[in-house]
């Protein structure tokens, strides 16, 4: 037993080394996650990256790719991501990419904070100066604070990697953009490659500076994309500053029909998944509370209007009010608001369909009662039973209790005219026609 056991332990160990060679360790070492970026800078791409970085620590990958094409976004979340991406313990690339795509603004920030920054030929960089509302002193002021701190922002960024600190407070300071060519000659980005391929051969033996000061080596490495999942996509979508001011509408109308109109379902439905919905993108979205206020008061002023005839003075104000209030709702610093035709087309629709509800229930108050004793007034009969001074007359196809007016005696078969009713009494009086 010892004898086999020392002739085939030897033989044991070796295929244990081999399939430890060649097992899912080895595997993973072999490709380098790619994670796609590929929309505005928000809640949504701040959370894809974290995860992405997250699994990509968790499979011990030995550098991640970030491939980036944005036109900016709002700078809260690219702070997020800019953090995540320097606390990341392997080295990361932001590669601007495919041919066509930009890192503007916010995108600027995030290829800055990347231990190794790299452009596609067909692509371009900057424009990267924060975005401010309203004129005035004030706004004026805050305006100088905002762009202040982006530019000494991008300047600890680009120093710390080795990178040109001056083009890059340019880009803050003066929305300056220029092309990777550009970007690679004036020292913003290291590689300039036209596919990922490349990216990874020039990265071979490449020298990164900054805090992950380290030689890499990318030889047999292969990009594996990982493009943003679909739950991120949808999130992104709800998360629009659009989107969450119509989805706000849709629920707010939808509960209001459904309160005005009960039994419907469906409305009211659609109106508590809307307004859920918009609820959670309003919270992950700068927003402010004169907006929400102003939009509050256009509810109120709306409704008012159908309980209030006022003329349409309650609804023109309630539709000014709901413009002011989307113009206003998001604090929009970073260039990242509502569209200012949806929030005019909105609020004409709005005031049409108060104006509308409006006319309707003043018409209803010019016609007569179509329901209950009230529709008699109005009426004409036959007696049936002398009134003397009370009898019967047949109205409707009824029999009704019945008193003349004025006290007189009207004769069967007379036509009368219901004046009014009192309790379960007509009270008429004699047609012309008699």
């Amino acid at each position: 037993m010892s004898f086999l056991l020392s002739r085939l332990l030897p033989t044991l160990v070796s295929i244990l080394s081999i399939c430890i060679f060649i097992g899912p360790g080895a595997a993973q070492a072999s490709t380098v996650p790619s994670i796609e970026i590929d929309s505005t800078i928000d809640p949504a791409s701040s959370a894809w990256l974290e995860q992405a970085l997250d699994e990509a620590e968790q499979d011990n990958a030995e550098l991640v790719i970030i491939r980036l094409d944005t036109p900016g976004g709002l700078m809260d979340d690219m702070r997020k991501m800019v953090k995540r991406i320097i606390a990341a313990p392997m080295p990361v690339i932001v590669y601007v990419y495919p041919d066509g795509a930009r890192a503007a603004s916010a995108g600027l920030f995030i290829t800055e904070a990347a231990d190794v920054a790299a452009m596609a030929p067909q692509t371009n960089i900057g424009s990267a100066t924060p975005i401010t509302i309203g004129p005035g002193t004030q706004d004026e002021v805050l305006g100088r604070k905002i762009k202040n701190d982006a530019a000494a922002y991008i300047r600890a960024l680009t120093e710390e990697h080795g990178r040109n600190p001056d083009l890059a407070e340019e880009m803050v300071r003066k929305a300056t953009n220029v092309t990777a060519v550009e970007a690679k000659e004036r020292g913003l980005i290291e590689i300039a490659a036209a596919n990922q391929a490349e990216l990874l051969r020039k990265l071979n033996g490449f020298q990164v500076k900054g805090p992950k000061k380290q030689k890499l080596s990318t030889a047999g490495l292969e990009a594996k994309d990982r493009d943003t999942p679909f739950k991120f996509r949808a999130l992104g979508i709800i998360v629009n500053p659009n989107v969450a001011f119509v989805l706000l509408l849709i629920g707010i109308a939808g509960i209001a029909f459904e309160f005005f109109s009960p039994g419907m379902i469906l409305p009211g439905a659609l109106g508590v998944i809307s307004l859920v919905l918009a609820l959670f993108a309003l919270s992950q979205l700068p927003i402010t509370v004169a907006g929400i206020l102003l939009i509050l008061l256009a509810i109120g002023l709306i409704v008012a209007e159908t309980q209030v005839i006022s003329g349409g003075a309650l609804g023109v104000a309630g539709a000014v009010s709901l413009a002011a209030g989307g113009l206003l709702l998001f604090d929009n610093k970073d260039g990242f608001g509502i569209s200012i035709p949806l929030v005019i087309f909105t609020a004409v629709l709005f005031a049409g369909f108060t104006l509308f509800v409006m006319s309707k229930a003043v018409n209803a108050h010019k016609k007569r009662v179509h329901t209950g004793w009230e529709e008699l007034a109005g009426e004409s009969g036959d007696v049936r039973e002398p009134l003397e001074p009370q009898g019967m007359i047949f109205i409707q196809g009824a029999l009704w209790r019945a008193k003349s007016r004025d006290g007189e005696t009207i004769e069967v078969g007379s036509r009368v005219i219901v004046d009014r009713v009192e309790g379960l009494t007509l009270i008429v009086h004699r047609t012309s026609e008699n």
